[in-house]
């Protein structure tokens, strides 16, 4: 059965393992966007420094910026989906 779909047949006993087993999927996921997020930003900034430009904006860099936006926007939303465990 999918773990998705809330399952009104289950015990509380049953309940708590998958509820744990979902959240800790979610625990590694949502940091792991973060940190993309985090090295997305150093390579849009980091980058046109090291060639010598200095406007990260030029070149693409503002593509990377959103890039890392949104990722770290997608880490937030996933914590979101974080079940109880009582």
């Amino acid at each position: 059965m999918d773990e998705g779909i809330a399952q009104p047949g289950l015990s509380a006993r049953e309940r708590k393992p998958r509820a744990k087993r979902f959240n800790e999927g979610l625990k590694v996921a949502a940091p792991l966007l973060n940190s993309l997020a985090i090295a997305t930003i150093g390579i849009a900034v980091i980058n046109p420094l090291a060639q010598r430009r200095f406007d990260p904006l030029a070149d693409g860099g503002w593509t990377l910026l959103l890039a890392a936006l949104v990722l770290q926007l997608m880490g937030q939303l996933l914590i979101r989906f974080l079940r109880p465990e009582d």
